[in-house]
């Protein structure tokens, strides 16, 4: 477990989703502090709309860095989507219109090294 607060960065192209999205986390997961935009984190989330290719691009520059895991939170996600992202690297996709407290808790955990990780798959169900 760790001992000091895990950090999350969140990614968005759009700002609006993205405070609101901080704010979500903040309320649901006290134990989990989220950084400003230009700190890094123990794991970076990226917001992603449909067809937002700016995010698809965060993602690939953030896996490639290999900075801190990325958790994706995708309004839309096809097959040949998660494929791809599974390609990149990413650590858990979550999507978003069914995102509990649990799944959130489970992803940021497991992201950041403090529990066993589940399968990718399990967070779209």
């Amino acid at each position: 477990m760790f001992k000091k607060p895990i950090t999350i960065s969140v990614h968005a192209t759009d700002e609006l989703a993205r405070a609101r999205f901080a704010r979500e986390v903040r309320a649901v997961l006290p134990e989990v502090k989220v950084v400003r935009r230009d700190e890094e984190g123990d794991v970076d989330f990226v917001l992603m709309g449909a067809d937002d290719h700016a995010a698809a691009a965060t993602v690939r520059r953030l896996t490639r860095a290999g900075e801190a895991p990325v958790v994706l939170v995708a309004d839309e996600l096809g097959e040949s989507e998660l494929m791809a992202v599974s390609e990149y690297g990413v650590e858990s996709v979550l999507w978003r219109p069914a995102i509990t407290r649990r799944r959130l808790s489970q992803a940021v955990h497991s992201a950041a090294g403090c529990c066993p990780k589940a399968p990718m798959l399990t967070a779209l169900v």
